[in-house]
């Protein structure tokens, strides 16, 4: 609720109260509760605001009114086929959304990445692409990226270029708990391949949850992560969310919210 929020005051939308949007979540739940899957399946939720004024000059102004749902839809297990480690490709030109945009969520900035994905899938074989405009490593076209060698975290500060993931929060949080160093400040590419084949990358996200990242394509070449299999702390710290997220682990920091009666 806060980073709609968030984004709603940076697209100049008016939105409901907190209370009123936590409520909304509560009855779109409540009303298909029967159709949840079992996990690894799970309801993925989709809260939804846009613009709906009927001014076709208003093109230059915010919308006066607006539309807010809540989409719920059942899926399956997102790694049916297996867990396996993505093909990403680094891209030191193109931006994933417009400066001080990253942050907001909004169909835009997904948008503005697909081009450059889909175009690293059909030349590449590439799974995603990590956007270093200038040769920052900032995060990937629909997922945070975080880099783990010895006993260091390192991933991008939330600087208004990317989005503030809950998932990625949520890990960051697990790896400080197990011992390791998180650092998130800028890095480059040249750091991030100079460092990747002694360590393990990793995408963070919804529906990824934390997803390995096997290979590195830059500039003609391939670079292996680690071994190119999943590392042990991605292993670790992927299986400690799960657990928790489906009830099996204990969930000290709250993360778990009872479905209230609406």
């Amino acid at each position: 609720m806060e980073r709609m929020t968030n984004s709603a005051a940076q697209l100049l939308l008016e939105i409901p109260d907190r209370e009123t949007l936590d409520r909304a979540l509560h009855m779109a739940v409540a009303a298909v509760v029967d159709e949840i899957p079992h996990y690894p399946g799970a309801l993925y939720l989709r809260p939804t605001l846009f613009g709906t004024e009927e001014d076709i000059g208003a093109a230059a102004r915010p919308s006066s009114k607006v539309r807010f749902y809540v989409l719920t839809s059942p899926v399956g297990d997102y790694f049916a086929g297996g867990l396996k480690p993505l093909r990403v490709k680094v891209d030191d030109q193109a931006m994933r959304s417009t400066p001080n945009f990253g942050a907001v969520k909004t169909g835009g900035n997904y948008a503005a990445a697909m081009r450059q994905v889909v175009r690293a899938q059909r030349e590449l074989g590439a799974d995603q692409v990590l956007f270093a405009p200038g040769g920052e490593v900032q995060e990937t076209g629909a997922a945070n990226f975080i880099l783990i060698e010895g006993d260091e975290l390192l991933t991008k500060p939330l600087d208004g270029s990317i989005l503030p993931g809950v998932t990625r929060d949520c890990i960051l949080t697990l790896a400080r708990e197990a011992g390791l160093k998180v650092s998130e400040r800028n890095f480059t590419v040249e750091e991030l391949l100079e460092r990747a084949p002694r360590g393990e990358a990793a995408l963070t996200g919804t529906a990824a949850v934390l997803t390995p990242v096997g290979t590195l394509l830059y500039g003609g070449r391939e670079i292996t992560v680690g071994d190119g299999g999943m590392g042990a702390w991605s292993a670790g710290l992927r299986e400690q969310l799960c657990a928790i997220q489906s009830g099996v682990a204990e969930d000290p920091h709250g993360w778990r919210v009872p479905l209230r009666a609406t």
